[in-house]
This record gives structure tokens, sequence and C-alpha cells, in this order.
């Protein structure tokens, strides 16, 4: 742990000084939201052996505008532990699945926590956040498998999915497979900077390092979670799927994240499929920026486009 805050801190002087001497990386970008996207990229790669016990001593609250009006409760839905979260009070007619992303390594409902609880209190649902199986130890198709269970043991008559980064892909790699087996569709999809190509060939991973966290490196498939399997299999990288008979996804990307190029490619695709596509991409802004720059102006805006797609879906 020591070792960590030191480098992190190491890194933020290093880019304090570099910022005043050579000015900022984005010349929208104030110096929090700067320094907040160099802490990121330390804290990811430097906690990469570490990643799951650290995130796994993590609680955080309910976002402090929100406590007493939002409440999270443990719970299991189709054999998958992970959290409830509710606005209190309120009768709910829309269940929102949200699968958090993590790269199919990390996360959890607990790290994403407080920004389900924006979510779900500015979309009107009731939302379930699994923690579903990670790699190494769960290889694909578990996560897919997962999303799966508990997509079908929702009890709600009325349920969008939404995800942001490896949870967009594998929100898109769930509505695949429903189709596919001829079960139910959600009403629609929210996808947050999709993940959608785990071979890692989109240009913008080397055009956008610089002004991104993401601790990608030199491109490479994600093993980690692949295994030996195929990185083109549609339910692993959705970018190689055929979305006909898809329900309408709402896709969001920053001008500045890495792995743009994987929401602009999936958006083509599931156009060019006939599916009603509404992409949005925020300008100066870096992989799911909605969540890593609460209260910013381009968060808000993101929260309340997804809040206008929800009303849509009714």
């Amino acid at each position: 742990m020591m070792k960590l805050l030191v480098f992190v801190t190491w890194s933020v002087v290093r880019s304090a000084a570099r910022r005043l001497i050579c000015g900022p990386l984005v010349d929208q970008w104030s110096w929090g939201v700067e320094l907040r996207v160099v802490a990121l990229r330390a804290i990811l790669e430097s906690s990469r052996p570490n990643r799951r016990v650290l995130e796994g001593r993590l609680d955080p609250p309910i976002p402090r505008r929100l406590r007493g009006l939002v409440r999270a409760e443990p719970g299991e839905v189709g054999g998958v532990k992970g959290e409830w979260i509710s606005r209190v009070d309120f009768e709910d007619d829309i269940t929102l699945l949200y699968l958090h992303g993590g790269g199919y390594i990390g996360g959890s409902a607990a790290t994403h926590r407080q920004f389900v609880s924006v979510l779900t209190w500015a979309l009107g649902t009731r939302t379930f956040v699994p923690d579903y199986r990670l790699a190494p130890e769960h290889r694909f198709p578990a996560a897919v498998d997962d999303a799966v269970a508990v997509f079908e043991g929702l009890e709600a008559q009325h349920i969008v999915v939404a995800g942001d980064s490896a949870g967009g892909g594998l929100a898109c790699a769930l509505l695949l497979r429903l189709r596919d087996e001829g079960l139910d569709l959600p009403a629609g999809a929210i996808l947050f900077s999709p993940y959608t190509d785990l071979e890692h060939t989109a240009p913008s991973i080397a055009a956008n390092a610089a002004t991104d966290y993401l601790p990608l490196g030199v491109p490479s498939p994600n093993v980690a979670y692949l295994g030996d399997h195929d990185p083109k299999d549609p339910l692993a990288s959705p970018i190689y799927g055929d979305f006909t008979g898809i329900p309408p996804l709402l896709v969001f990307a920053g001008s500045r994240e890495m792995i743009l190029d994987d929401a602009t490619r999936l958006a083509e695709r599931a156009a060019s499929d006939g599916v009603s596509v509404t992409l949005h991409i925020e300008p100066d802004m870096m992989h799911v920026w909605p969540a890593i720059l609460p209260g910013h102006p381009a968060a808000t805006r993101a929260v309340a486009i997804a809040a206008d797609f929800v009303r849509g879906t009714r």
C-alpha cells in the first residue's frame, strides 16, 4: 500500500511539474481533471498484482447528496450475488441491470456503487449490479453466462441493460446471446465507453494514450479473460457480431479515450444491421468520464441523456 501511495504521489507531482512548464495535456482540462487522470493511470499501473485485494477493501458510501434518497442492499439474482440500489420510498417500474467495468479482471458492485447510485436516482430505476465471475480464475464465457443467468432471474417486466467499459462489452454480448437463444430481450441498452474489441486493434489506443488512464500498453489480446479463445468471437468482441433484431442502443465515448474506436465501430456495425443507435462522443473526455468526474458538466450531460433514453423505452 505504501509503494502504491508513493508511486501515485510521484506521478501526480511529475505531471503537475510538466503542466507548469508545458501547459495542460488538453487545453480544456482543469488541474483537477488532468491530475485525476494521472492518478488513476498510476493506480491501475502499480496495483495490477494486488488490484482485487485493494478493491475488496472498498466500501464506499452513497454520494452525500443522495444519502437518505438512495439505498444499497446486498442481493442475489439467478444465483449470482451482487447489490441492489434503489430509490427510497419510490415504486420504480423499470429495472436496470448494470454490468460493471474492470477489463473482466476487476471491478465490483462496490467499486461502482457511487456512479450507479447517481444513475439510479436520475433514471428512475431499481438497479441490480451483479458481481459476475472474473478472470483469470474464470475465463470466457463465465462473465457472459453470469449475465444471462441474472437477466433471466430478474422478475421484472421492463428491463434496461447498462454497463461501462468491459461491462458495456458484456452488455452487448448479453444481447447477442439472448437473441441467438430466442429469449426475451431488454427494452434497450446504455453503453458507457464499451470495450468491444479484446484483440485491441483500435488505432485510438495509441493515438489517445497520453490523454487516458487505461494501462493497455502495447496492444495485445486480453488473454487474462480469453485464454486461448478466439478474440474475434462476437460474445467476446461484439464489434464482430450481427446485431440484427437487437433493441435500441445508446453509446457513449470520450473523444480523448483510448478505446474510442471500440465505441464508434460498434455503433457503425449495429446501425448497419438496422439497430436504432444513438452515439454520443463527448469532446475532450476520457474513458468512462461520467463515473470518474462526478459533478463535471460533461458527466451531468451524459446522465441526462441516459435518463431521456430510459424514458423513451417506456
